[in-house]
C-alpha cells in the first residue's frame, strides 16, 4: 500500500518508476476536477479503466474490507474526505466466495486508518485489504476515482 498527495511527486515518484503505467495513471489523475463527470473512462484501452464515483461516507460497521487478485487499485479523492481502513489480507478471513475479482473479508482489529482527503491517493496491491467509504468525523459526500490496473500490465513492461 502506498498513500501520498498527488501534488508532492517527490514523495512517491521514486517508487513508481518500474513501469510507464504508473505515469499514465497519475498524469491522468492530474487532469481531474470536482466537475469531472461521473462514469467510466478508458485510460489505455478497455483493460485499463477508471470509474469516477460519488457517495456519502458511512459508519464503519456498514463498510466492508475487500481485496483483488487480478488488479491494483488506485483510489484518488477529487473532493471530500473519507477514512479507508487498511490491513494485510492474510490477517483476515474470507466473507463469502471470491468473484468478479473481489474478495470480501470479515472485519478484524489491527487495521490502519488512512485519511483520504482531496488530492490524496492510495494504491492497493492484491495483498492489501482495504475498507473504503468510512466516515471521517461526520458523513460526507465525496467524489473519487478508482483506477483498476491489471497485474498483467506489468508483465508486458507497459
Amino acid at each position: 500500500m502506498l498513500h501520498a498527495s498527488l501534488n508532492c511527486p517527490e514523495t512517491w515518484s521514486p517508487f513508481l518508476q518500474s513501469s510507464p503505467v504508473w505515469a499514465l495513471c497519475l498524469e491522468w489523475l492530474r487532469t481531474l476536477t470536482p466537475q469531472t463527470p461521473l462514469g467510466s473512462y478508458e485510460l489505455d484501452g478497455p483493460t485499463l479503466h477508471a470509474s469516477v464515483q460519488e457517495y456519502t461516507t458511512q459508519d464503519r460497521g456498514l463498510c466492508r474490507f475487500e481485496s483483488h487478485r487480478e488488479h491494483i487499485d488506485i483510489q484518488y479523492t477529487i473532493a471530500g474526505i473519507e477514512t479507508i481502513d487498511w490491513i494485510p489480507r492474510d490477517a483476515l478471513t474470507p466473507d463469502g466466495p471470491f468473484g468478479n475479482d473481489v474478495q470480501f473479508w470479515h472485519p478484524s482489529d489491527g487495521y490502519t486508518l488512512i485519511t483520504q482527503a482531496s488530492g490524496r491517493f492510495s494504491i492497493f496491491f492484491p495483498n492489501d485489504a482495504h475498507r473504503p467509504k468510512v466516515i471521517h468525523g461526520q458523513p460526507t459526500l465525496i467524489r473519487k476515482v478508482v483506477i483498476k490496473i491489471p497485474l498483467n500490465r506489468f508483465d508486458r513492461g507497459r
